[in-house]
């Protein structure tokens, strides 16, 4: 199952900064790891995604990076951002990871790296 998702959405995921709303990261993420996640569920998810590297992170971030290397001098946030809006409007289907990894091993990640969890041990 695929989600469409702009390249401005997407630049909170790949650049870690956020480009549109929390709204959006929840939906993102939600989607892609096809569960229902709450905040301090983020991060963690995000890693998770990252350790599997999808092909279109990689796509979204070959393209960002080459946005920012095309306009060199326009490297603020504020910047790129505008030019994503303007110039860039480029969406993205997104599938699951699930369909294309496997995922079964996600509830055990997402235990072993939760935030909540590790404060409290330590």
């Amino acid at each position: 199952m695929t989600k469409q998702f702009s390249l401005l959405q997407l630049f909170s995921l790949v650049d870690g900064r956020l480009s549109t709303s929390m709204e959006d990261v929840y939906d993102m993420l939600s989607h892609i790891c096809d569960t229902e996640l709450m905040s301090h569920h983020l991060p963690v998810a995000m890693d998770y995604i990252k350790n599997k590297n999808p092909q279109w992170f990689k796509d979204v971030k070959a393209k960002l990076d080459n946005i920012v290397h095309i306009h060199r001098a326009n490297n603020t946030f504020e910047s790129l951002i505008w030019l994503i809006k303007e110039e860039y409007k480029i969406e993205y289907d997104i599938p699951q990871l699930k369909d294309e990894f496997d995922t079964s091993d996600f509830g055990k990640f997402m235990l072993d790296n939760n935030i909540l969890l590790k404060k409290i041990s330590t």
